[in-house]
């Protein structure tokens, strides 16, 4: 089977596949496969790739990048008929969104990976856009100030095959202006890396929207993503704050509901469907050291407070537990505060009465 450089092709002895970039002297295949390596193979080897079939494609350009040349596609007409010419109409990008693209075109576009390369920044964008860009090549920095018009691209240099081995990254400052005025949108540092060995591949080079030759466009900067992730967090903060309100006057009202005054008598009630609204989750551990935290917290405060003659904590019968660390927690830490089993015929045998006057 013979093949010819842009057959889509599919390797015979492993899962991959890939493009025809050159068909050496000596029959071997060179093809660049799915991580962009351009392996040799032999014909032996490969097969036309039936699920890539070659469409042709033809891509309308928006408008307003017409600085480079006029486009050459017309709407076809009736041979009969005469041509009619249509105004174009300037593009305008229909919401606020920023968006900033490098692009490189090359000098030659019949042989794009042997050419030296025109770098153009491309405001895609309402917003007149102050840029600050500087390039490191070798030990040496270069820098460029300029403006971009809404909707425009502006020639930045021409970058030769041997400087762009030597450029590590390309770093960009903008500041955004709308109608005059300096926009509330902040100002914005980005730096995109150089990858010399894709402007040394042909296929790295596409039909695009801002440019009638094959280019590389790279996106630089949109701020739609950064819009989006500063909602997302601004959100995520609002949640935040009203849970932190809600637990709190969840845990207060918690508090209120375990307590019933009744004139001298304060009456606590330690069951845990008291304390909190859901104990799922918790341990037996954990949920006997939260009443014994509201025990402790309940008999302070009573013995501070003058009106408080009685304090009745509700512990239940149960396994008996709660009651029994209670009472020891009385008998070691409150010493000189009397108690007893509360009246049986209110709470069954399940409370505890404490003198704290």
């Amino acid at each position: 089977m013979k093949f010819k450089k842009g057959d889509k092709v599919k390797f015979l002895n492993e899962d991959d596949k890939g493009t025809v970039t050159r068909v050496l002297e000596n029959g071997t295949i060179m093809v660049l496969n799915s991580d962009d390596f351009e392996v040799p193979a032999k014909a032996s080897e490969l097969i036309i790739d039936p699920t890539e079939q070659p469409i042709e494609i033809k891509e309308v350009t928006k408008n307003s990048y017409q600085n480079s040349s006029e486009k050459s596609n017309k709407s076809e007409v009736s041979q009969k008929s005469e041509p009619i010419e249509e105004e174009e109409e300037e593009y305008v990008k229909p919401n606020n969104t920023i968006e900033i693209f490098s692009g490189f075109v090359p000098e030659n576009a019949n042989k794009p990976e042997e050419s030296n390369l025109d770098f153009y920044l491309i405001n895609d964008s309402n917003y007149k856009v102050c840029y600050n860009y500087i390039k490191p090549v070798g030990k040496v920095f270069s820098m460029k100030v300029g403006v971009l018009e809404p909707n425009t691209k502006e020639y930045i240099e021409n970058i030769s095959r041997m400087d762009l081995t030597q450029i590590p990254f390309m770093k960009f400052q903008f500041l955004f202006a709308e109608n005059g005025h300096i926009s509330i949108k902040t100002p914005v540092e980005k730096e995109i890396k150089i990858h010399a060995p894709k402007f040394f591949q042909e296929l790295s080079y596409k039909t695009n929207d801002f440019f009638e030759e094959k280019a590389i466009i790279s996106e630089i900067y949109n701020d739609s993503d950064i819009a989006e992730a500063k909602e997302k967090l601004i959100k995520s903060l609002e949640n935040k704050d009203i849970n932190k309100i809600v637990r709190e006057k969840e845990q207060k009202s918690h508090v209120n509901k375990s307590i019933k005054p009744e004139s001298d008598k304060l009456i606590i009630d330690l069951h845990i469907t008291e304390l909190i609204d859901d104990e799922r989750g918790m341990s037996a551990k954990e949920i006997l050291d939260l009443q014994m935290k509201t025990f402790r917290e309940k008999m302070d405060a009573s013995i501070k407070n003058p009106h408080i003659k009685k304090v009745v904590f509700i512990h239940g019968k149960g396994n008996g537990t709660l009651k029994l660390e209670v009472r020891k927690e009385l008998d070691r830490k409150y010493r000189k505060y009397s108690y007893q089993d509360a009246s049986f015929e209110e709470y069954g045998g399940g409370a505890t009465l404490v003198y704290v006057k």
